[in-house]
């Protein structure tokens, strides 16, 4: 009996000491329940507050000679038509967003670079306010100009957006949409400067100011921009191609004033898809001043949709560069051009998302000058035109 005494205590200890780390147990575990729960709880407010898409391509083009229309030799080419890019954008109100694109190239090593970066604000449902780096709203496709899934093309025609090489700029813009009964009109201003590697070399474009209105009833678009600014333009990439022991003066706009014109309209009534662009560049100085027009027809047949396209583009102030380029050797008139562009294609669908596209493009007219063309090749040889064959996939997600 003293002995049973004696073990009470010790019994009484134990009984306590498992009732205590049964309720611990409890407590941790009701404690995990509810972290797990706060967690679910924030990642779905995240997740509402952030969302991200991307695009992407590949594919390979090869030319029937070294012209170089659009960078296409005669060696097939795979790094300048790969790109993958990722959009996110961050909800930090309810009327305010902001936007991060980046865009890595198989021609840059797949180096990401920012082509978007922005914050817009809607103070009322009609008017948005936007600041920041974003696209140049020079053409219809601007907003989806790497987008290739957004596109009918395998490339955007190159007579329209091959003699503006820039893409994007630093600024702030305004669009206020109105609706109508049928239909609904966007006028959008911008202004900005941007100062980026062009074709022919550096192009620097300050106090860009410009404005474009958009009108659409849902099957016809109609489309009508102009803009000005300040351009200097040096042409450090036919420098390049000159010994440094000749002086060459390679600018070809010192800060002159530069104007941009174009209007655009389209069709598509879920069958045919019509799309057509007229736009004007002029700019003080010796760069060249150019016309430039473009219409492409498609039909869809079902998840395929074979197209053709005309395109023509020239310079129009040839008498302005009657100088020497390179003193005795290269005159001015290398800047000129003139090219007629015929292209035939088709664009297969073969899910949501992903698209396959086939292009043959022929081009001639090159002997008038080489501006935007392999110059050391054109330099040596008289070509009159070129064929670029391509085959491309696309996809949006």
């Amino acid at each position: 009996m003293k002995k049973l005494l004696r073990l009470a205590p010790l019994a009484l200890a134990i009984a306590a000491s498992s009732a205590s780390a049964q309720s611990t147990e409890d407590t941790l575990a009701n404690m995990q329940q509810q972290l797990n729960s706060m967690q679910q709880q924030l990642n779905a407010a995240k997740n509402d507050r952030v969302r991200f898409n991307g695009f992407f391509s590949t594919g390979v083009a090869r030319a029937s000679n070294d012209a170089g229309y659009t960078g296409i030799t005669e060696k097939t080419n795979v790094a300048d038509l790969s790109l993958l890019a990722l959009q996110g954008t961050f909800d930090v109100t309810e009327k305010s967003q902001a936007v991060l694109q980046l865009v890595g190239r198989g021609a840059d090593d797949w180096e990401p670079q920012v082509e978007w970066a922005y914050l817009s604000h809607r103070p009322t449902n009609n008017l948005q306010l936007r600041a920041g780096k974003m696209r140049i709203p020079f053409f219809m496709y601007s907003d989806s100009l790497e987008v290739g899934y957004a596109q009918p093309w395998a490339r955007p025609p190159q007579s329209v957006y091959g003699p503006i090489a820039i893409t994007s700029y630093v600024g702030a813009d305004a669009s206020y949409n109105f609706n109508f009964d049928n239909s609904s009109l966007t006028a959008n201003v911008f202004t900005g400067f941007t100062d980026e590697d062009g074709t022919t070399g550096e192009v620097l474009l300050r106090n860009i100011g410009g404005v474009n209105l958009t009108w659409t009833d849902y099957v016809w678009t109609v489309r009508a921009v102009a803009a000005t600014a300040e351009a200097s333009i040096d042409a450090t990439r036919l420098k390049a191609l000159v010994p440094p022991t000749i002086t060459v003066d390679s600018v070809l706009a010192d800060g002159e004033r530069g104007n941009f014109y174009g209007m655009g309209a389209s069709y598509d009534d879920g069958s045919w898809q019509i799309i057509s662009e007229v736009t004007r560049v002029e700019v003080d100085g010796k760069f060249a001043d150019t016309d430039s027009a473009y219409l492409s027809i498609g039909h869809r047949f079902g998840s395929w949709m074979p197209y053709i396209g005309a395109g023509w583009t020239e310079s129009m102030d040839d008498d302005e560069r009657t100088g020497a380029f390179i003193p005795g050797a290269v005159p001015e008139s290398i800047l000129n051009y003139q090219r007629t562009e015929y292209s035939f294609g088709t664009r297969w669908d073969i899910t949501p998302g992903v698209a396959i596209k086939a292009d043959v493009t022929h081009v001639r007219g090159l002997e008038k000058g080489y501006a935007n063309l392999n110059t050391a090749y054109m330099l040596s040889n008289n070509t009159e035109s070129t064929n670029v064959y391509t085959l491309k996939l696309d996809s949006a997600f």
